[in-house]
Order: structure tokens, then C-alpha cells, then sequence
């Protein structure tokens, strides 16, 4: 079996690597005594070795794009997909599609269940497409149907290419890490808008791009200025941030990790900056991550951390004076009380003035991205409006791939008895966790960094699963999948190591002579 197969053993050691002139009854170069042995010939380097770049690398560039932008940003012929951040996401599917075409990588093969689900969510908005333009449809609304195709394609490039690229546990870390470390400038640059009023993303200008949305001042309420950093919205702003803060625990309590500012700084960073959102997601979200994270820990641990919790709401009074009684109130109008905002009468009444929408097409909606707010109204709810656009059966294909991920993260923490191994794909089920349950609150697929992060973590599941299974298994990263070439493998030391005993450099049998 070639290298690059990713599945199965190898029949035959790898051949000894010879040097050119050494074969048997090779002549005498001219110019040397007889019996001379022959200089070696410069060993041609092959046509594809090491990537000088590599996945991980390409979607840390696509977390820079999506975390320090500001997603309000697009490049206006494309309108509200045209975001960088999701180019970005269709250039890395690019390179993939090109890379594997070319055999400059081997896919995987990690993370079917996650793959599979988006596939069939991929189907369900083609089918809401064709439904779409099968009914009396304006021509704003066929523009936005092939808006809400292009993105589908930058969700599945996020959900294929880390699982089907990433083939080590440290690269996985690293990007979870970057992608934490990007998170905490987010969360200080919202809670620097908190302090100052200051709308900090007016100051970024960047040529080719331009607003989606005009927004010069932040939004306030009860007097206190409501950040949104980078983000679109200052609900978008605290359910990332909510969504990112069970990996910078994760990181915080790694052991190989050192100095306690570098562990502690994101988590307190992420963690103030949720309440200062003002946001009702961010909050329940926050409540999610906790719930799903504290009492996995050990008891030792567990304990202090109720204490800490404790301490940090408590600091609230300390470091936003009022923003807690705020809370109190807001979450007031859950209850019916007459002191809170209009917020949550509005998202009650989405159902009935959104019900005629659904019973109309109830199996494949109206067209992903065509209940357009100039046209229609506003919908508040991820799964509401899923049912409107894309009906019964995407709504089902999204839960379906949602919990995939999460099944994809359970499987891979059983599969392992390292704990930091399994407190990451705890992390991830947390994370994800956040996202389903603040769907429920307002319509993220329609904002671009809640999206986009959301679907790199599915992604990032399914490479975690295959590694916690090849792990389990024995597996080296070559029988896992790998990005070098044959000609790479061929020509490497440890290939040439294993040539005389038959074993891969894990140590695993490859199947050779015994």
C-alpha cells in the first residue's frame, strides 16, 4: 500500500534507501584507482516536500480575519457574505480541493460523522434553493438565495478541512489556542468600548471594504454603553465570547502550560466581557459553558472553582457598579415584569407572524437567506427562522450536525484517558453547547463571526475524533493521514529507520517478514 493511503498496514517494510553507485557491479569513475568507491551523486530533492504552509496555518489566518475585522466590514458586490473572513474560508477550500488534486495531501478521513451530517445540511439549503425558485420569488430575494449557497460552501470548508487536515493533537491545540488568545483582544477591545463609549472598530478603515450596516455610536441600555467590539452586534460580541471561554479554561488548567498570567489573562478577559455585552445570550450562554464544564472537573478542583465563580460576579459590583441589578431587571421581563425592555415581547411575537411563513412551506422553506428583514421582519431565533427559510428538514439537518460535533468530542474524550486530552473535547462539547442553546435567543447564522467560529469548532471535533481514535488504536499519524507525499516519506530517516525491522516509527508492526 502506498504512503499516503491513510488506511490499513503495509504488506512489506519500506525499501532501504541506497545511494546511487553503490549498486552491484557498478564501474569505476574515471579518474579513480580501480576499487575506488565512487562519490554519491547530491540526492535530488523531491518535487513536493514539506508544505511551506499548512492548514493550521491557514486557519489561523482565517481567525485573524474573522476576530480583528470587524465583521461589519464586506466586500460590497458579494453584499452581507462578503465578508473577508468567509473569502477566506472559500480560499482554504480552495487550496484543499487544489492540494489534494495535485497530491500535496492526504485527507484524513477523520471526522465522518461530522462531515456526513454537513453534507446533508448542505442538501437541505440546496433543496430550500430549489424551492425557492420554484415559487412567485422577487429579485432580491434570488440574490440572496445565491448569497446563502455561497454560504454554505465557506460552513462546509470550516467543517472539511480541519478534520480532514489536522494530524496531530499539538496542531489542534495550537489553533484552539490561537484562537483563544484572538478572543481575549476581542473581549478587551469590547471592554474598552464599555468604559469609553468609544465604537473603536469606526477607526478601521480598509480599502475594497465597506459597512454592511452604518453604526456610529454603540448601543446602550440603563445608561451603560453595550460593546460590540469586533463583532456585529453586542449579542454576537457575548455568546463568542461565551463560546470561546471553555477552551481558555481548558488551556488555563493545562499542566504544560506555564506562567499564570498567559493561562489566566484570556479566561478573565472572556469572562468580564459577556456580562459587559448587556446581552441575554451571552449571559444564558456563560450559564451553558459553566454547567457543562465545572462539574466534569475533579472534585478538588471543582470546589475552588465555585468559590472563584462566586468572587468574579461579586467583583461586578466592583468593576461595573449597577450592571448586575441591570441583569436583575432584564432578566425581569422573562417573568412579565412591566420594567423590562420590549425585547422579549417582540421575540414571542416572531411565532405567530412567522407561523403562516412555515405553514406555507413547512418541509424545505422559502430559500436559505431569503426571509430578508426589508422585506419581511425580523426573526430572533435561529431555529424559527431555520423552519421559515429552509424548513422541517434542515432545521432537523442542523440539530443533526450540531450534535454530531458534540458526539464526534464525547466519543474522542472516552477514547483517551489523558486528561487534558479530555477535558479539550469537553471544552468543545461546552462550546458547542453555548451555540445550541443561543440559537434559540437570535438568528447566528446570519452573524458572521458567531457562524464562522461555530463551524470551525464542528470542524475541529471531527479532527479531534480521529485522533483520540487513532491514538486508542496504535495508530501512527501516517496510517491517520498525513500531508507529505510518498516521495517525501521515501526519502525521510525514519522511513529508512523502519526499512530493516518491519515496524512503523510508533513502534506498530507494518506488516513485514517476521
Amino acid at each position: 500500500m502506498s504512503a499516503g493511503s491513510g488506511a490499513g498496514t503495509r504488506t512489506a517494510a519500506w525499501p532501504a534507501a541506497r545511494v546511487p553507485g553503490d549498486a552491484p557491479g557498478a564501474s569505476p569513475v574515471a579518474g579513480q584507482p580501480p576499487g575506488a568507491q565512487p562519490k554519491a551523486k547530491a540526492k535530488r530533492q523531491p518535487l513536493h516536500g514539506k508544505p511551506r504552509f499548512g492548514a493550521v496555518t491557514l486557519l489561523t489566518f482565517f481567525l485573524l480575519v474573522l476576530m480583528l475585522i470587524p465583521a461589519n466590514l464586506v466586500f460590497a458586490p458579494l453584499g452581507g457574505v462578503g465578508t473577508p473572513a468567509n473569502i477566506v474560508a472559500l480560499c482554504v477550500l480552495l487550496w484543499y480541493v487544489l492540494s489534494w488534486i495535485t497530491g500535496r495531501i492526504v485527507p484524513t478521513n477523520a471526522g465522518r460523522p461530522v462531515r456526513i451530517a454537513m453534507f446533508l445540511f448542505g442538501l437541505a439549503v440546496v433543496a430550500s434553493f430549489v424551492a425557492a425558485m420554484t415559487r412567485s420569488i422577487t429579485e432580491p430575494e434570488i440574490l440572496a438565495a445565491d448569497r446563502g449557497l455561497i454560504l454554505v460552501v465557506a460552513f462546509a470548508a470550516l467543517v472539511v478541512v480541519p478534520s480532514q487536515t489536522i494530524t496531530s493533537y499539538e496542531r489542534l491545540d495550537t489553533l484552539l489556542r490561537r484562537a483563544v488568545i484572538l478572543g481575549a483582544v476581542v473581549a478587551f477591545i469590547g471592554i474598552a468600548e464599555f468604559y469609553t463609549g468609544l465604537n473603536i472598530t469606526n477607526y478601521i478603515h480598509i480599502p475594497g471594504l465597506s459597512p454592511a450596516v452604518d453604526v456610529n455610536t454603540l448601543l446602550d441600555r440603563n445608561g451603560f454603553n453595550r460593546p460590540s467590539s469586533t463583532a456585529t452586534q453586542p449579542i454576537e460580541f457575548g455568546v463568542v465570547m461565551a463560546m470561546l471561554l471553555p477552551f481558555a479554561l481548558q488551556q488555563a488548567f493545562d499542566p504544560e502550560r506555564t506562567g499564570r498570567i498567559r493561562k489566566w489573562l484570556p479566561v478573565a478577559l472572556l469572562f468580564f466581557a459577556i456580562p459587559m455585552s448587556l446581552s441575554r445570550a451571552g449571559i444564558v450562554g456563560l450559564a451553558v459553558a459553566i454547567l457543562w464544564i465545572i462539574p466534569t472537573w475533579p472534585p478538588k478542583r471543582r470546589k475552588p472553582a465555585w468559590f472563584v465563580l462566586l468572587l468574579g460576579v461579586a467583583s461586578l459590583k466592583v468593576v461595573a457598579p449597577g450592571l448586575i441589578g441591570t441583569f436583575a431587571e432584564y432578566f425581569g421581563g422573562l417573568g412579565g415584569s412591566s420594567n423590562s425592555d420590549v425585547s422579549v415581547s417582540t421575540r414571542t411575537a416572531d411565532y405567530v407572524a412567522d407561523f403562516k411563513y412555515i405553514v406555507e412551506r413547512p418541509f424545505f422553506g422559502r430559500g436559505f437567506g431569503t426571509f430578508m428583514p426589508a422585506l419581511y421582519r425580523y426573526t430572533d431565533n435561529t431555529y424559527l427562522l431555520g423552519l421559515v427559510e429552509f424548513g422541517i428538514i434542515g432545521v432537523l439537518a442542523l440539530l443533526i450536525l450540531y450534535f454530531a460535533g458534540m458526539h464526534c468530542a464525547a466519543a474522542g474524550r472516552h477514547l483517551t484517558s489523558d486528561q487534558r486530552q479530555q477535558e479539550l473535547g469537553q471544552a468543545m462539547i461546552a462550546s458547542i453547547m453555548v451555540g445550541v442553546v443561543s440559537g434559540a435567543t437570535f438568528d447566528a447564522l446570519t452573524f458572521p463571526m458567531f457562524s464562522g467560529l461555530l463551524f470551525l469548532i464542528l470542524g475541529c471535533c471531527g479532527a479531534y475524533y480521529g485522533l483520540m481514535r487513532a491514538q486508542s488504536q496504535g495508530l501512527t499519524t501516517s496510517r491517520l493521514g498525513t500531508i507529505w507525499l510518498k516521495s517525501s516519506r521515501e526519502d525521510s530517516p525514519a522511513v529508512a529507520a523502519t526499512s530493516g525491522n518491519g515496524t512503523s516509527a510508533g513502534g506498530q508492526s507494518t506488516g513485514g517478514p517476521h
